[in-house]
Formats: C-alpha cells, structure tokens, sequence
C-alpha cells in the first residue's frame, strides 16, 4: 500500500488531526491562510514550513518569535525522520510516512471504556494539498479525477493517445488543446462536432480563470491556477470601489451549539453518547440553538468536522469581513424538520440590517437549509449566489445506519443501540435519507426508502412520510446562481445490500463503501442539476477549512 507524509497534531483535549501531505511545500502558522493552522497564542502568523521532496522532509523556521523545536531542541533548520516530534508554541506535531489510515465506517461500543478507547483512536482527518501546481479536475458520471499540469500543452479527446483521454461519445477524436501562456492556460476547440461549452456559450479560445468549469459531453473541467498562501488574502487585490457582499454561513449537523437556560448541552459527544436521552426531540422545548460550534467534534458512527468558526476567522483574517457587520454565522436546532431550520434562518436574516443582496455559504445539512429558505421563504429576493459545500442534496446512505433501531441489523453495540433510539426522534435525519430508489437487496430488486415504510417500526414511519413531503417540495434545482462544493476520491457509503425477510422487514445490511466522495456524501449526491461545480480532494468535515476551497471563496467573494 502507497505511504504518504502526514503530520499529526494532538489537541489538548486528547483529539488528534492527521495532515496527509501531497504537497511538495506546507505552511504553518497562527493566520488562517496556512496549510495548517495552529490555534495558539505562541505561534507566529507564519511560524515554518515543511517541505517534502524525493531526499525526505525538512522543516525550516520563518523567523517566528517563539522558536520551533525538533525532539526539545530549538532548530532554524532540520531534516525530519518518522517519530520525530515538532513543537510550535504549546502544539506538538509528529511526523510519520504511513499508509493512509482506514477506519472502519461502523464502530461497535458496548461500554464506557469502549467509548473511552474508541473516541482515544478517533482521528480528524484532512488533505493537504499542491496548490503551487496548476491542475484540472474531470469530473464525469463514473467519478472525478485530477491532472496536475505540469507540460505545455495537453491534447484533449476520446483518442486513445490524448494526454486527456474522455470515455465521452459526445468527445471528438481529437477535441480540444490544452495550452500554456505565461503563468496560465488557455483552451483552444479543435474543430470539434458537439463543441466545448462554457456555461451556456460554445466557445473556439479561452483563457482559463481559476473556478471556470468547461463541458465536453458528459464531462465537466474544473481549471484552478496555481497559488501560494500568501494570494488566499486581499494583499494583491484591488480595494473594490462598492462595499463586501454580506455573507451568510449556515453550519451542518450538530455544528450549531445547544443551549438550555445557562447550560451548554451541545458540542459535548462523551455527554451525547452516555446520556443521549437529554437530545430526544421535541421532549424539552427550553433546549435552543445560539451559536455556531467551535471545537473540532468527532462522534463515532455519526459525524466529524472542524470548528465551524474557522470558516468566519478566514473570512475577517483574509478578506476583511466583520461578524455582526457584513458577515453572520446562523446557527439552528439540527435535530428539528429541516423547514424549521429553514424559518430560523430567515428571521436571522431579516434581523440583519443589510441592503445588498447576500451571499449565503453552507455546509451538509446548513446546504438544505439554504435551499428550503430560498425556494419557499423568499430567499431568491434577498440571496444573489449559494456557495454549498458537501450538500446532500439527493440525501447520503450513511442516514441509514442512525434509523435502523431492529436488533441485530448493525453491530453498533449497546451504546450506539442508545442513541439510535435518540436519533430516530430527529426529523432532519429522515430528510437527508438517499432519494433515489438505488438501494439493491439482496435480489437485486430496488428498495426506495420513502416509498417503502416496511423498512422503519410503525412509530418512526409519520417522520419518514414528513422528509418525503419535504423532499417532494424542495425539489432538485436552485432559483439562484449556484457553486456545489464537494469532495471526491475518498471512500464513502454510496449503496446498500438488504436481507429482506417476512412482510419486507430487513434482516441484515451490508454498506457498500467505494472511492467516490468526501467519507460521508457520495459525489451523486453532492451536486445539483445546473450548478456550477467546484471538486476539491478533501474529507467532509474538512471541506470549508481546505485552502483549495478558501481560494474559490476569495474569487466567488470579491469578483
């Protein structure tokens, strides 16, 4: 198995991040335009750099106030080997060369020191990646790709001697060229029968920006441009002669904090996984939603993702916006019917005194908010672009395994059996269940999970039949001009295998796991019809701290 450079951080709660190098040069520092970001008072804005290379790693010093220490020795500049221990402020980082991790997609957790041990092992995952070479993603209904383009010139087409080959029949022989100018691309049509498109013009010759998407056929083409850390900030950009456009972020699930009267129910996931009868809902009606979660939270067997409000200090650090000014954070109760949610969003707002029309970024089920607040609460006159990243739009499979509450259908242990229980009271998770009836059983018949209750208990089925009345309404499109922010290249649940048995109750399921999303959302999924798309190498939970997506934020942001 292929070994890759990482380096793993240990957060002082005992958490551990795990930085998985495919880049030749990595960043660290405070500034929220670093490769990897440090948290800590001690730590320079730009505190080292790591560079990776054919000879090993070496980690050099930029100058930083406090120093960088390799095994409790100060260095200006060292040559790493695997164990050593890099210490920057109070953040302590090893470096290893490893296979990349695989952790089982459902974990069984029996007892408290079952939990203990597992939640030691849980680790955050992200993709660092070679943003100083331009590249291309293909992206095609069989999956998403990427070419570095490290040549001149690239030749485009369904022939077998293309640099780009595209299994497309809508591709010409030979399509189109890929060309190098300066310190970018231009694409050149060859002539071609069906024609390259950019959105809805045909075009002969243009000169690639990052962000623009082309169409060949089936295949979309994603140019991003090389950059460096340094151009993710306002530095070389013009001052803009009319104000920000105010942006609106709405977290995912579980990223917006409970509250119930002073205390703090929510981000506590030991409190969740050894109490979850506190989150049944709609038990207690004093429990509300005031603020975006600010804390990296792993649950097994349910979700893991940064602090959301990573997302807002690189929008203040780098693009000069200001909380409460032109930029907000929306939390919500995620447990409740997504409409709900939806409601909270508009009287957030529509409390907020802003004249221009606002741009709204989301992430997982924060993307399905959006979308019901545009499309039925008078969103689209008030929003000018979505930006929605890891949306499940046709719903994720991994839904599944929180609804199941029949013994012995998944091995989650006596724990996890809790807090399904708890769980299958939200509405939300009914509403990101898969829409399409693509589910195959055993017989390879097709099972559509709205359509056919027999698969719930009797008591869950009214929760179904309301996401399906949801999902019915909200349709598959956007009103506004939409950017659909996923991942791919990551193993993911994309499909089920059900035992059936009498009366068409499941007996056994069995996920099928492929390369083919974030870890969480399939690709399919992730994109809606008529959006422009944006495919980025990166984990779920990690897509909205991924400098890749950080530069596509900058140029969708200050265009």
């Amino acid at each position: 198995m292929e070994t890759v450079a990482k380096l793993v951080l240990t957060q002082p709660d005992g958490h551990e991040q795990e930085f998985s190098l495919s880049t030749a040069s990595a960043t660290l520092g405070r500034a929220a335009t670093n490769d990897i970001v440090l948290r800590d008072a001690r730590v320079s804005r730009a505190h080292a750099r790591l560079d990776v290379g054919d000879a090993g790693a070496t980690l050099v010093d930029l100058g930083s106030a406090n120093g960088t220490r390799v095994n409790g020795a100060p260095i200006a500049t060292a040559v790493l080997t695997p164990g050593d221990v890099i210490a920057i402020g109070d953040c302590a980082l090893r470096y290893e060369i490893s296979a990349p991790r695989v952790e089982p997609q459902l974990t069984q957790i029996n007892s408290e020191s079952d939990l203990e041990a597992t939640l030691a092992q849980q680790t955050l995952a992200a993709t660092i990646h070679n943003t100083r070479t331009p590249r291309l993603t293909i992206h095609t209904p069989k999956g998403t790709r990427e070419l570095a383009l490290t040549q001149d010139a690239f030749t485009i087409g369904r022939d077998s001697k293309s640099d780009l080959v595209l299994d497309d029949p809508k591709s010409s022989r030979h399509h189109a060229r890929l060309e190098r100018i300066g310190d970018s691309f231009a694409l050149r049509d060859l002539d071609s029968t069906n024609g390259t498109w950019l959105g809805e013009q045909r075009i002969q010759t243009h000169a690639l920006r990052t962000g623009d998407t082309l169409r060949i056929g089936r295949t979309r083409l994603t140019f991003q441009n090389a950059f460096a850390p340094d151009d993710l900030t306002l530095a070389d950009t013009p001052t803009p002669t009319s104000p920000r456009r105010p942006v609106v972020v709405v977290p995912g699930v579980m990223g917006s904090e409970l509250w119930r009267g002073s205390e703090c129910l929510w981000p506590n996931p030991r409190h969740l996984l050894t109490h979850p009868e506190v989150f049944r809902y709609p038990d207690d009606p004093n429990i509300e939603a005031r603020g975006i979660v600010r804390e990296i939270v792993i649950v097994p067997n349910v979700v893991k993702f940064e602090a959301y409000n990573r997302l807002g200090d690189y929008l203040e650090e780098g693009l000069g916006y200001e909380r409460g000014k032109d930029l907000i954070e929306c939390p919500y109760d995620w447990r409740q019917d997504i409409r709900l949610s939806a409601r909270r969003l508009a009287e957030q707002i529509d409390a907020w005194n802003v004249k221009a029309p606002v741009t709204i970024i989301a992430h997982s089920m924060g993307c399905l908010v959006s979308r019901e607040y545009i499309e039925h609460l008078g969103g689209k006159d008030k929003v000018s672009r979505l930006i929605l990243m890891g949306g499940p739009h046709a719903g994720t499979p991994s839904a599944i395994s929180n609804l199941l509450l029949r013994a012995n259908l998944l091995p989650l242990g006596l724990m996890g059996e809790r807090l399904r229980a708890i769980l299958a009271t939200f509405p939300s998770l009914y509403q990101i269940l898969p829409t399409h009836a693509q589910r195959a059983d055993a017989a390879k018949r097709q099972i559509d999970l709205f359509a056919d209750e027999a698969w719930l208990p009797e008591p869950q089925r009214p929760l179904l039949r309301a996401a399906r009345e949801f999902r019915r309404n909200l349709g598959t499109g956007s009103s506004v001009p939409t950017i659909c922010i996923f991942g791919y290249g990551i193993k993911t649940i994309t499909n089920i295998s059900v035992l059936l048995g009498p009366l068409g109750l499941w007996q056994k399921v069995d996920f099928a796991v492929e390369a083919r999303g974030d870890n969480t959302i399939p690709e399919a999924s992730a994109v809606l019809p008529g959006a422009e798309i944006h495919p980025v190498q990166q984990l779920h939970g990690s897509l909205f701290v991924d400098n890749d997506v950080k530069m596509r934020l900058k140029l969708e942001l200050t265009r």
